[in-house]
Parts: C-alpha cells; structure tokens; sequence
C-alpha cells in the first residue's frame, strides 16, 4: 500500500501539540529557575561563622574568665586551656580538679604567652575551610599590643603597651602563636600577611564581614592599604563583601563584637544605649545610615535587632553583645545591673531553643586569680570593651556538617511559589545519606512535622524543597535536616524544631 504524504493542516496541528506540552518536574516547572542557596564565593577558601559546628573552647591559664564559665565550657562541649609551661599546667590541673573539671573535658595545650595572652578572641586563629584539603587555622599579623583610637577613623593610633624608639611595642609571641597551636592540634596553618583582629572581624560564614574603621588604620599603619586589605581578604578568607562601619567609640579599641552581634546569616543583634547617654546618637546613626543600608549574602536588607544596654559604671557600657555563641549554648556577660535580666530574655526571644547562661565576674568570688588579672581590673572582670567574647575563641569541627539556608521572606502570597534552598556542606567528605535530607514543615505550629525529601540543584552542594501551597492566614513553621555518612546530624537553625523559620501567607 502506497503510504500518503501528510497534510500541511496536520504538521501545524503537530506542531501547535508539541508547544503545548513542558516537562514537569516535581515541584516546579522548567521555566522557573532555582536560585542558589548562596552565591558561590569569590575565593577557593571560606572563613567560618561564631555558629558553626565547634569542637569546643580556646581559652588560657591563668584564667581570664570567671572560673564557673570554664566548668560550663567544659561541661558543654570541651576545653582547650594553653598554659605556659608544664608548672602552668600542674597549677590548672589541680584547680580544674578542685572545680570538679574532668579531666576528660579538657586538653592542655603548653604553648608560650605573652602579654596579650587571655585575649584568645583578638590574636586567635578563625577557621579556614578550602574548597579541596583540610581545615586550616587563620595566622593574621598580631604585631603591635594594642591599639586605640578616637572616633574618627583617620585618628591617630595609640597603644596600650605604650612605644619604644617611636614604635609600639610588639607582641611577637601572641604572633607567633597560632602555629604553636596548629603543631598541637595538628591543622595546618595559613598565613596571612595583614591584620585581622578578631574581636573586630565578624562573618556570617557566606563571604560576607564586618569590622570598624580602625582596622583600616590599623593596617595602613602596617604597611597595608585598603585596596591591599580588601583583595587579599576576599582572596585569602573568601570575604568578597567587606563592610566597614564607623568607629563607635569616643576613645578605644572599636572592636565590633562591643557594639553588634551576628545571629545568623540575615539578622544583626546592635547595642542600644538609654536615649541621655552621650553614645545613643552614634549608636543610633551607625544603624540609620550604615547598617539599614546593607544587604546580606543573600541580596536582603538586614533584619536589626537591638539589645538594650545602661551603664554599669559612670559613662561605660555593658557589652552584652561581646557574648560567645557556641553550638547550641550562648554564654553573656553580666554588669551587675537590672538590664543583665533583659539582656538574658533578649538573647532567648532571638534565639529560640538555644540555653542562655549569664556570667558575673566580681574577681573576690574567685577562688584563684592571677597578680595581672587583679592588677588590670582591680574589682570586676569585665568591662565595656573588654569581655566574654574576647577571651574566648571556638577550635571548630574540621570535619564538620554544614548547613546554610536561604530562608523565605516573612510574608508571602499563597500563589507564589515556596522553594527553601540550602547549601550542605559535608567537610568529612564521606557523602550524605540521600534520604536525610529534608525539609521538614507544619502548619500554624501544630501537628506533626511533614517531611520532604530535598533535591540537588545544579550546584551539587545546593537542595531545594517546596512546601506545598496553602491558603491565607496560615502560618508556616519549617527547618532544614541533614546526616552524613560519618555520622555527623544537623539542622538549621541549629536548635531546630526549637528554633525554626516561619513565613505568614498572607
């Protein structure tokens, strides 16, 4: 039988079906992009967040801490105490012992100090994770002890150890001490050829950081300008977004961690000082003009969020925000004033699902304290510029599992549609279990949580889920789960289903 050729009216009929049908994958269609969960960083290396996954603390003896925080460092997670020398390390154990610190809650770590020592926070390595390798400890220039400055950032430089022959007086053994450490705790140590005080670098663990404008100063006078600072941080420490903010002080260290905390990728905690301090219109100015005018990792305003504060002796103020986030604890310095009680509140309504443990440091309910400790704060152990963040510091996991989401604007129509996109990072490079990692969601905080099973996206290291449509009025509670095959569990938020996200349909 002779075959005929098809009509034209059937090949436009053909045609008109083919353009009509689009392959659907589950939960969205392929005109509908994914975003990333993160953009990718600038730099090979990616310097971690105070909220990551932490082995436990760095601290020093003779303690500059209160001796009831040590017995929590150690109860919590674990210690990592740099004494001296190995008399240094009799005296700890035997005071660890009496304080009922077992000795399996703590590492000595027998590595020279100097006078910077208990100041772990400023001179201490951050955690440098390559794309390819092993964790790496940070090994920033700790040259000079300590620098001061007024307000302005083009103030000159004073330091606190005073100068010799027109120069400062150098903290060489603060300087050289992270390789000492990195010999101890066997990690590798990266240098780094400028200065990166830590208690004024903050990062979000996404390539984005801040600090105060005295870091600027700080290096020029090393001999690094700011051009230098900004390419060898995003190309060292892959911070490809450096936000500098105006010194908040009249006169002093300016380290950040005095005046905001980060929370979290997307919320800043900000000090505010009561409406007749003489600091409230800067305080005030730097959140109006500076922080309000940024945007995170993720292309978003900032959510702000303040902290009250009052003064705990004359002019100063309690630096709540020179706290110590670590895994699922967040440890406060207390002033002795009826705003510590808030400031605890505060950190809990934040940070739901974290236990918040406040610390007094009144040196004569010390048990032990050193010649230098008493002689440098006489009666209390804390103060404005000066507290429980800077004399601690995490020793993070290396092979920790690392979860990052971009969560969902607060608000949002029931037509659009609800993808939560993470990035999991399994630094044990061993894989993830494929079925244990979800998205996890429930309706107006009821009920069971429903599971979803999340799916790689372009990026292999980037999963996305959608929580399926639901009608106005309902509020979503949600949260991101991952295992590894090393055995390591997390979610995000940390303290999930504590802590969650939320998004209103509205």
């Amino acid at each position: 039988m002779k075959l005929q050729r098809p009509s034209s009216s059937f090949y436009h009929w053909l045609l008109f079906f083919f353009s009509c049908i689009t392959i659907v994958l589950p939960g969205y269609s392929q005109n509908e992009a994914i975003p990333p969960a993160i953009p990718e960083y600038t730099s090979v290396n990616r310097t971690a967040a105070e909220w990551e996954p932490a082995l436990g603390t760095l601290i020093v003896w003779p303690l500059a801490i209160p001796y009831k925080l040590a017995i929590e460092l150690a109860k919590d997670n674990h210690l990592f105490t740099l004494v001296n020398d190995e008399t240094g390390k009799k005296e700890a154990a035997h005071w660890y012992k009496t304080w009922g610190i077992d000795s399996s809650g703590n590492t000595f770590l027998v590595i020279p100090q100097g006078v910077d020592a208990s100041w772990t926070r400023d001179w201490g390595p951050a955690a440098v994770f390559p794309r390819k390798g092993k964790m790496m400890l940070a090994d920033p220039k700790y040259t000079y002890a300590t620098p001061v400055s007024s307000q302005k950032c083009s103030d000159s430089l004073f330091f606190i150890y005073g100068m010799e022959n027109g120069r400062p007086v150098k903290t060489q053994t603060e300087d050289d001490a992270t390789v000492h450490l990195g010999k101890s705790l066997g990690l590798p140590v990266f240098d780094l050829p400028f200065i990166s005080t830590g208690g004024n670098v903050l990062t979000d663990g996404a390539g984005t950081s801040f600090s105060s404008c005295i870091l600027l100063n700080e290096n020029q006078f090393f001999g690094v300008n700011e051009e230098s600072f900004r390419t060898m941080n995003r190309e060292k420490l892959g911070f490809r977004n450096y936000n500098i903010l105006p010194n908040f002080e009249r006169r002093g260290i300016q380290h950040v961690d005095c005046f905001m905390k980060l929370l979290d990728e997307e919320r800043i905690l900000v000090a505010e000082p009561p409406n007749d301090h003489n600091l409230f219109p800067l305080y005030d100015s730097i959140v109006r003009f500076h922080l309000m005018t940024l945007t995170n990792s993720f292309g978003r305003p900032y959510e702000i969020l303040r902290i009250k504060t009052n003064r705990y002796r004359e002019q100063r103020l309690a630096a709540y925000t020179n706290s110590l986030i670590l895994n699922k604890t967040i440890y406060v310095p207390l002033f002795r004033i009826k705003e510590d009680s808030l400031a605890l509140e505060t950190f809990r309504h934040f940070m739901p699902g974290y236990t918040v443990k406040g610390f007094n440091f009144d040196l004569k309910d010390e048990p032990y304290v050193s010649k230098q400790l008493a002689d440098q704060y006489q009666d209390y152990g804390w103060n404005s510029g000066d507290a429980l963040h800077c004399r601690t510091r995490a020793i993070w996991d290396p092979e920790m599992l690392l979860i990052q989401v971009k969560r969902l604007p607060s608000r949002m129509k029931p037509s659009e549609k609800k993808f939560v996109v993470a990035r999991i990072t399994d630094y044990s490079r061993k894989g993830l279990k494929a079925d244990k990692t979800l998205l996890k969601w429930r309706v107006d905080g009821k009920g069971k949580w429903q599971s979803i099973r999340m799916t790689t996206s372009k990026s292999h290291n980037d999963y996305f889920a959608e929580i399926p449509s639901l009608p106005a009025g309902s509020e979503v509670e949600y949260f991101v789960e991952a295992s590894s095959i090393s055995g390591k569990r997390e979610t995000m938020p940390v303290t999930a289903p504590a802590g969650r996200y939320k998004v209103l349909i509205r």
